[in-house]
């Protein structure tokens, strides 16, 4: 009986341990998630002013990003190569998304080429961005869906909130500034930016109710300066 017990016990830590193991690999995996999106959203913003300006602007600026996402690229394909394994337990939703974005980053690879040489719209252009972006937004949700702590997983799921309001504001400013340097702007295209203000509003409210007190605080003392 008393082995049984130890055996139960040694067992229970070693479930622990493994729980404590996936979560670790979920937030390393939210961590390049959000680095990502954050470099794909600024390669956005300078494509969108290059096509939009002719060419005329942001051209090194547009490349130099390009070439930065390489790097985190390689980073996440470990990352998710490292999650088919079966012990590691991804869901098959989650390995689903991880192969659809993958295939959407190849895609993206494929139309930067058209970018430079500006054969590509500048709404176009965004619209390809905009579709990978989505892609890591709702990966970014269902690795956030670990219940394997209750304190981190709230946590996470501030991140994606946080991550989803970002990216709301990121498609506004790639808007704004493609309306900026074709120096036009018609009245969907302002009621995009609308939408786009209310998304990111949304969003960041929930992300407040999420976080810790003392992020939410250094949050909202951003917010007034």
């Amino acid at each position: 009986m008393q082995q049984s017990v130890s055996d139960l016990v040694l067992r229970a830590r070693q479930l622990e341990r493994e729980a404590l193991e996936h979560l670790a690999q979920r937030i390393a995996l939210a961590d390049v998630i959000g680095q990502l999106i954050h470099a794909l959203q600024h390669e956005r913003g300078a494509t969108s002013i290059y096509l939009a300006s002719g060419g005329e602007r942001f051209a090194s600026v547009r490349q130099e990003a390009a070439q930065a996402i390489g790097p985190i690229t390689a980073t996440l394909q470990a990352l998710c190569s490292a999650q088919q394994v079966p012990a590691n337990g991804a869901s098959a939703q989650m390995l689903s998304l991880m192969a659809w974005v993958l295939l959407d980053l190849d895609m993206l690879e494929e139309l930067r080429p058209q970018m430079a040489q500006r054969t590509l719209t500048a709404h176009d252009a965004v619209a390809a961005f905009s579709r990978v972006i989505a892609g890591l937004v709702e990966l970014t949700f269902e690795v956030a869906d670990a219940h394997l702590h209750p304190d981190i997983s709230r946590l996470l799921v501030g991140f994606f909130h946080l991550v989803q309001g970002k990216e709301a504001a990121g498609q506004e400013r790639a808007v704004g500034a493609q309306l900026f340097a074709s120096g036009s702007c018609s009245e969907a295209q302002q009621l995009r930016i609308t939408h786009l203000i209310d998304a990111q509003e949304r969003s960041l409210q929930v992300f407040e109710e999420f976080a810790e007190p003392p992020l939410r605080a250094q949050w909202q003392h951003s917010q007034l300066t």
